[in-house]
């Protein structure tokens, strides 16, 4: 392939250096060199550029701009892509005539802004007589964009094979196809700001797409915030947070017609030039609306007189800031589901406004969340996929147009767009199978293929795709994006069709399929209690009969999908706790708040209906996920994906699974599936490869794990053989000091040193401390940190000298004002503590006096120790007073451990959970006072660990490099030792995997 390839282009050459100077004159036109050469470039390349095999316009894998126009073009000349994926490219080509020098700011801007627009990582630039490639990862900065590019060719070197084998292993077809763009990637460096200022990328632009985007955003709405807040300073954080939200929606919906070129005469930029900018601004709206209709240009409070309007100048920079001729970004090139993963973010702030000034601030509920989980693209298409994609099959559209999809927590609408978008392709497949039909239903032909009308296409959405969220900026946002998806494929001509031909407006009222409100209580909580106006908003009690009368009197939704809200809830009001307690079968005290979420969400199914979310894993192992399992069990499952430990949603520290449930009897058995790795290409095949069944009758009311067969027999068996830890224990298993530690309360042996020579009695409230990270597996405790340990009931001025210490800190142990309505303040809750007291383990702080057993919160395996020093710790650990060493060796061995990974929440890097929630489900073997050979084996676990504790001792005192080796291989020789018996105890010696 690469001779052949080879020998194509080195004609090429040949051709192109017989002719150079009528090649190189301005007489030659970008038009002819594409034809002349590029075109037939990359069809030696492998790619059928001229779509001699793939004839179908919706699955080729080069898409062109087939007429250049330098006044309006708005695509990038090439586009590549990688059959079956035809919506996102692979890379991009911008071609020129080859006359024009290559090497300039206003080229390398406008490929690179396709590309990184696209989240395409690098682009490529050239008139065959030269090849450059550059550095699209980032956002492109035209006083910089000249240091993008990452290399270039001549022509001449086309004929060079080593030179050639550069472009064919990185460009060819197969190459492609064999991820050679990705390792090219990979291997370039992040720039960096350094020396030499066209060599150098500014370091705020070293970002993709979406983060660049989203400060954009997040800026424009600070400045919009303030330009309002300066001309109305009666408006609150809410109006201003409405007023804002819509005016950057209508800029956004400016800026895609703009580039779609449906609307070729609007130019945002140019805004102002006939009357003043904000005046000219809500004209342009009016005009819009008369002619769109939807949520983003229909009158709202920023359109009336009482409106001042914000600040004139400031308005106008932001419109020349988010301008095309500014602007980094190209809104035709960025694809929906990126804008409403921007969007999904930037929905996590809200503007607080004071008598003068505003300010934007994250919301509550997002800051105690953690962030915002924007689901990646791949897995909502998964779940899409498995979900609508499955019911649709075989249905003809009026079929369809009987079904309701759903997303009950819609946020900014990202599975609702890949909903719409499933439904067009699959209804644009259906047509061309059944041309008959087509013309009668409304489609177009273009280029010997069917599509869909822009009315056809709107029919769809108004018919199927369905939505709720709390937030209604969040619903504002949902419509704009699926306005946007809906307008994605169309122009000039096709929008103004629905005016000239059906007299009708181009988007449709959505205000019925996507709504605002609270998806899990209904208006029922509104009796019997009294609620003012704020409170009763707030919680946006939303009736499903009420709000989708057709889909609730057909039975319900035919899917409902998505990814709801992580919440504890622990941060909820009690009135809602007690609503949750009475009307959900999953409810449990911590419970997060996406439990209920499924259970809602299967409730709204019609039968044969199908369900698919993605939620954290945590209730496969927590205490909590038992009633959700217990419920679970009942539902027709279908298939459960576990992420373990892997970092689907980046930045953050939430570990999901996918859960998929069809409205039907309960299965006997469902697909149980366990990702190593998210690297794959395909998740269809990936999810093949890694694939085993579970059977639902073996899984535990209390807690699930995900495994083969072999694997789940073997944990049964385990948990058959023992009662839970927490009966072992009589419930005695304790967290460390969990509120209050600080450098007030540890400290260092100097300080401790001080404060008991300036006052013996000092020594009576100091406690030798431990943290987490200071606990290992069997070793003897040390640490030379201590805790001033004030527990209530103590008289400070006892302890003059702890006092004086202890008040350099008063201002922040102070606890916070009555009027704090937060539920916690620097850990603790308000006004429940004097200043100086630590609010926790006060009514167990004396078995930390005693020994017992110490458990680091998160490790990667078994790390229990022994204490008999008195040792007090912190909430990174455990602890079980006991003295018993038999439990000591159950817990620390393979067994145990094995059983323990199966149940805990993982963390990422191989770590696990060892939390109290986790430990107490380990069963643990009870011999009978007559089972003689039960006793024996418990007797040797307890001699072991006896032995363990000694030769761990010895370890750490050890001198020699002779003396640890040996210690060491007496270590490793009773762990041995230990785990054989312990398995000889469970029963499991002949089957435990080694």
């Amino acid at each position: 392939m690469f001779e052949s390839a080879f020998a194509s282009v080195a004609e090429l050459v040949s051709t192109f250096q017989a002719g150079e100077k009528y090649y190189l004159s301005p007489a030659y036109q970008e038009q002819e060199a594409r034809r002349d050469f590029i075109d037939r470039f990359f069809t030696a390349l492998g790619w059928d550029v001229m779509h001699e095999t793939q004839k179908d316009p919706y699955k080729q894998e080069v898409k062109i701009e087939k007429k250049p126009d330098v006044r309006t073009q708005r695509r990038a000349d090439y586009a590549f892509y990688l059959a079956p994926d035809y919506r996102n490219p692979v890379f991009f080509v911008e071609a020129k005539k080859p006359s024009r020098n290559l090497k300039n700011a206003d080229d390398y801007f406008q490929a690179v802004r396709y590309a990184s627009s696209a989240k395409t990582p690098i682009a490529v630039l050239t008139d065959f007589e030269e090849f450059h490639i550059l550095d699209a990862r980032f956002k492109p900065d035209i006083s910089t964009i000249s240091g993008r590019l990452v290399k270039q060719f001549h022509y001449s070197q086309y004929a060079d094979k080593d030179a050639f084998a550069e472009l064919y292993y990185l460009f060819g077809r197969e190459a492609v196809e064999g991820d050679a763009i990705s390792r090219f990637v990979d291997a370039l460096p992040r720039p960096k700001a350094g020396a030499g200022k066209q060599q150098r990328l500014a370091l705020e632009d070293t970002r993709e797409i979406d983060a660049a985007f989203l400060a954009e955003l997040d800026d424009m709405r600070l400045i919009l915030a303030k330009a309002f807040k300066k001309r109305n300073e009666d408006w609150d954080g809410e109006l201003l947070t409405e007023a804002v939200q819509r005016c950057i929606d209508r800029i956004v919906f400016m800026r895609f017609l703009e580039d779609k070129l449906i609307e070729p005469d609007l130019e945002i930029g140019s805004l102002g030039k006939k009357k003043g900018v904000w005046e000219e601004f809500l004209d342009t709206s009016r005009r819009l609306n008369a002619k769109y209709n939807g949520v983003v240009f229909r009158a709202h409070s920023i359109d009336v007189p009482a409106c001042k309007g914000p600040d004139e100048a400031e308005f106008a920079a932001v419109l020349a800031r988010f301008s095309r001729a500014e602007s980094p970004y190209d809104f035709n090139a960025i694809p929906i589901h990126i804008l409403g993963s921007i969007y999904e973010r930037f929905l996590g702030k809200v503007i607080r406004a004071t008598a003068k000034q505003a300010k934007v601030e994250e919301k509550p509920e997002v800051r105690k969340a953690g962030g915002v989980y924007y689901t990646p693209e791949f897995i909502v298409r998964y779940i899409v996929d498995r979900t609508v994609g499955e019911v649709i099959k075989d249905r003809t559209p009026a079929q369809i147009a009987g079904m309701r999809f759903a997303d009950i927590a819609c946020g900014s609408g990202s599975f609702l767009i890949t909903v719409f978008d499933t439904l067009l392709r699959y209804h644009t497949e259906w047509y061309n199978a059944h041309p008959d039909k087509a013309k009668k239903d409304g489609c177009h032909e273009l280029d010997g293929r069917w599509v869909l009308s822009l009315r056809l296409k709107q029919n769809i959405l108004r018919n199927s795709v369905f939505g709720v969220d709390k937030d209604a900026q969040a619903v504002e946002v949902t419509q704009l994006s699926l306005y946007l998806k809906l307008l994605e494929d169309e122009s000039t001509a096709t929008a103004n069709e629905m005016q000239t031909l059906f007299h009708e407006k181009i988007l449709p009222d959505l205000s019925k399929n996507i709504i605002p409100g609270n998806s899990l209580i209904e208006s029922d909580i509104l009796d019997g209690n009294l609620f003012n106006g704020d409170e009763e908003r707030d919680l946006y009690p939303l009736d499903y009969r009420l709000a989708f009368p057709e889909a609730m009197k057909n039975g319900g939704f035919d899917v409902v999908l998505g990814n709801p809200p992580y919440v504890r809830q622990e941060t909820l009001g009690p009135v809602q706790k007690g609503y949750y307690k009475t009307h959900y079968k999953v409810y449990h005290g911590v419970a997060d708040l996406y439990a209920y979420f499924i259970e809602r969400a299967v409730t709204l199914l019609r039968p044969k209906g199908r369900f698919g979310y993605i939620v954290a894993n945590k209730w496969l192992r927590a205490n909590y996920g038992a009633r959700c399992a217990a419920w679970l069990k009942q539902q027709h499952i279908e298939e459960i994906t576990d992420f373990g430990d892997l970092p689907v949603f980046p930045g953050v520290t939430t570990y999901p699974c996918l859960l998929f449930i069809s409205k039907d009897e309960p299965a006997d058995s469902f697909e149980a599936v366990k990702i190593d790795t998210l690297n794959f290409e395909d998740l269809h095949e990936e999810r093949r490869r890694l694939a085993y069944t579970v059977r639902q009758s073996t899984l535990s009311d209390e807690g699930w794990s995900l495994s083969d067969e072999h694997t789940q027999a073997l944990l049964e068996k385990i948990r058959a053989a023992g009662i839970p830890l927490s009966e072992y224990v009589k419930g005695k298993i304790y967290y460390g000091i969990k509120t209050g530690l600080n450098e007030a309360f540890v400290i260092d042996d100097a300080v401790r040193a001080q404060l008991i020579a300036e006052d013996p009695r000092s020594a009576e409230l100091i406690k030798p401390f431990l943290a987490g990270r200071d606990i290992k597996r069997y070793e003897p405790l040390k640490s030379n940190k201590w805790l001033i340990f004030t527990r209530r009931g103590i008289n400070i001025k006892d302890y003059p000298a702890i006092e004086r210490h202890l008040k350099q800190f008063k201002s922040r142990l102070m606890p916070k004002p009555k009027n704090f309505t937060g539920t916690n303040w620097e850990g603790r809750k308000p006004g429940s503590y004097k200043w100086y007291e630590l609010q926790d383990t006060v009514d167990y702080y004396e078995e930390f006096e005693r020994p017992k057993i110490i458990i680091p919160a998160i490790v990667q395996k078994a790390s229990y120790a022994y204490d008999d020093q008195s040792f007090y710790s912190n909430d990174k650990t455990a602890i079980i007073p006991t003295t018993d060493l038999y439990l000591l060796g159950l817990l620390n061995s393979k067994v145990l451990d094995f059983f323990m990974h199966s149940i805990s929440a993982t963390r990422q890097g191989g770590y696990y959970e060892y939390k109290p929630m986790y430990v107490s489900q380990l069963p643990i073997v009870v011999p009978d006072k007559d089972d003689k050979h039960a006793n024996t084996l418990r007797a040797q676990i307890e001699d072991l660990v006896r032995q363990m504790l000694d030769v761990r001792k010895r370890l750490a005192s050890a001198k020699t490099e002779k003396d640890r080796t040996y210690y060491q291989s007496r270590v490793s020789s009773i762990e041995q030792r230990i785990d054989e018996v312990v398995m000889e105890m469970y029963g499991v010696k002949e089957i435990f995997p080694s």
